[in-house]
């Protein structure tokens, strides 16, 4: 017999015997449903056991808010702590009670209890008052973070989209949760003490940041049940009062009082506290529901596929054996040739041609085995070849883009430095007030316009040509960039630290901030401010642009950061804010993070974040020759 040569011909052989196709289709149920119902069975057990533990962690944020406030000077809630400690006492009971029937994950969180050895110390210390407030904080937050990350260490294996985003809208609700009262306790011992001291403010507006974020990251998983009930819970009274509270506590972060009662704020963010971990708790029994489902339809399924792989496997076993052995191994070949010409010969070939250098289209060597194998070895040939032309192009059509917009902006960066210094010499020799406010107008118009033409060049990988020998104080940096921006007057500098900028990042700095501010003033209604805040952090040099505007949405959000951080080309961009695809290529360049977010109330917040490095000591500044 001739052996067929076609795909098509070997699996008619195959399938001919019914039986052999019920072996193959049984077996491969069996293996599959197997694994679905252990892993079903193994993440019933992980929920609970999350369960267990984010109800120790709830009663620790209790506890870490209460002593906070404590250890703040508020008296009032020594009364509290009492029965606090008590219920956290029990919930670690209840968790080692389940801990030692060795479910999935409880190595990791029995290692993460050990962060909890000195809490009995801890208390002591706070109730005579040697403890700190930022100390109990540091403590009981490294404690709930590593439970946390110890609950859901060990990975969903059961391949279920709907469970996979029940366990993932439980973690965003556990984060959010977290926040929410880390923020509690962290204001609660700010009220305590009267205002903000220290390094608070700061830390309380990144809690606040990680908050948003999780809430809304939570309704990208989130059933339509738990949607609504999470919105229910941030359109409640609590969360409105908390809202209006925090707003309080940022505007008033420089008073020498602060005008929120502790135990108000206390009262409300406890109830919202409370209902978001409901929520949590009700997206947990969510996914239990749901690894229930998949461990019933799996038993189902493992039975029925093994009684028909019983009854079929004495026919069709030696068939079928030698039928997959014509298959595989033309198939191996073809994949094997498939996976080096994707690994090495066409991202080698590719490479070179964006190098300029010549080279001829890889060819395939499938061009044995059946019929069907050599006309797809034979596409393979035509897709790599179309890949390598397509390359050519575009590296040649890249390559010119950016000369001819380098080229463009040095001549406009050029033309307009002259026009600013002829500028400046009319400026020095007009006296007429009118005349020279016309002047001083055509030299904002200009400076604006120079930054324009360094946009391009930024965009294309030129440098400034405008360098500074001497550190620059960071005022006149901010100063700067807001000479280059149209509406300045509407721009209000609300607190900018003294700092000294190096001054070969001076021009780049002060052109990141001109766009963001640009930026800012567009979306903002004509008659409401821009603010800017600048401070020095542990991380570095912060700067804050908030706009007034009507904010972004998620999705917009994430497109105009994922091109503020550089890794989008603007010649593939759809849309025309290349200030964005500006800022991005400064903020590589200066090794700076830029991040939009949604401000508290209303707009945007543009936030930047300078590394240390840029910045001067001024001993060694006033060394430098001017």
């Amino acid at each position: 017999m001739r052996t067929p040569r076609s795909i098509r011909h070997r699996l008619a052989l195959l399938l001919a015997p019914p039986t052999g196709a019920l072996v193959l289709l049984a077996g491969l149920g069996t293996a599959a449903q197997a694994g679905r119902y252990s892993a079903a069975d193994r993440t019933d057990a992980r929920v609970a056991l999350v369960a267990a533990t984010e109800e120790l962690v709830h009663r620790l944020q209790r506890e870490r808010g209460l002593t906070a406030g404590l250890l703040g000077g508020e008296e009032a809630f020594r009364a509290r702590l009492g029965p606090e400690r008590a219920a956290a006492d029990q919930a670690r009971g209840a968790l080692d009670r389940m801990l030692a029937a060795e479910p999935p994950g409880a190595e990791a969180v029995r290692r993460s209890l050990g962060s909890l050895a000195p809490l009995a110390a801890l208390r002591g210390r706070a109730d005579t008052q040697a403890a700190t407030r930022a100390e109990a904080l540091e403590f009981f937050t490294g404690a709930v973070t590593a439970l946390t990350s110890a609950a859901f260490a060990d990975q969903d294996g059961s391949g279920d989209r709907r469970l996979q985003d029940a366990l993932a809208t439980l973690r965003s609700l556990c984060d959010a949760t977290e926040a929410a009262a880390l923020e509690r306790g962290t204001l609660n011992g700010v009220l305590a003490a009267g205002s903000f001291k220290g390094g608070d403010y700061p830390g309380f507006v990144r809690i606040t940041a990680v908050k948003n974020a999780a809430l809304a990251q939570a309704p990208r998983t989130a059933t339509p049940a738990r949607t609504s009930a999470l919105d229910a819970v941030l359109r409640s009274p609590s969360a409105v009062t908390v809202a209006g509270m925090e707003q309080q506590a940022l505007t008033g972060f420089a008073a020498d009082r602060l005008p929120v009662r502790a135990a108000d704020w206390w009262q409300a963010a406890s109830t919202l506290v409370d209902d978001l971990h409901r929520v949590q708790s009700e997206a947990a029994d969510e996914a239990r529901a749901r690894a229930g489902e998949l461990r019933s339809e799996a038993l189902a399924g493992l039975l029925l596929d093994l009684s028909l792989a019983l009854a079929a496997v004495a026919g069709a076993v030696a068939l079928g054996l030698a039928a997959t052995r014509s298959i595989t191994r033309p198939v191996a070949a073809l994949v094997g040739e498939a996976v080096d010409l994707a690994d090495r010969v066409l991202p080698a070939a590719v490479a070179r041609a964006q190098e300029g250098v010549a080279t001829d289209p890889p060819v395939s060597a499938a061009a044995g085995g059946t019929a069907e194998l050599a006309e797809l070895g034979a596409a393979l040939d035509r897709v790599t070849g179309t890949a390598l032309r397509l390359a050519v192009e575009q590296s040649a059509l890249r390559r010119n883009t950016a000369e001819s917009l380098a080229n463009l902006g040095r001549r406009n960066q050029a033309l307009v430095t002259r026009q600013l210094g002829f500028l400046s010499m009319l400026e020095r020799g007009e006296h007429d007030p009118g005349v020279l406010a016309d002047l001083f107008e055509l030299d904002h118009l200009a400076t604006r316009m120079r930054r324009n033409a360094e946009s391009l060049l930024v965009l294309v990988g030129e440098e400034s040509p405008r360098r500074w020998a001497r550190p620059v104080a960071m005022g006149d940096v901010v100063r700067s960039a807001l000479g280059e921006v149209e509406d300045y007057r509407r721009v209000v500098l609300r607190q900018v630290d003294e700092a000294l900028l190096d001054g070969g990042a001076v021009a780049e700095v002060a052109h990141l901030l001109a766009e963001l501010i640009d930026n800012a003033l567009a979306a903002s209604p004509p008659d409401t401010d821009v603010e800017v805040f600048a401070r020095i952090t542990g991380d570095g040099y912060l700067i804050a642009v908030l706009d007034q505007g009507r904010g972004m949405a998620e999705a917009e959000l994430a497109l105009a950061n994922a091109r503020l951080s550089g890794r989008e080309s603007f010649l593939v961009g759809r849309d025309g804010l290349l200030g964005h695809y500006v800022v991005g290529r400064l903020a590589e360049r200066l090794g700076a993070v830029v991040r939009l977010t949604p401000s508290p109330l209303t707009g945007v917040t543009a936030s930047v974040l300078l590394p240390a490095v840029l910045l001067a000591e001024r001993a060694a500044a006033e060394r430098v020759p001017s």
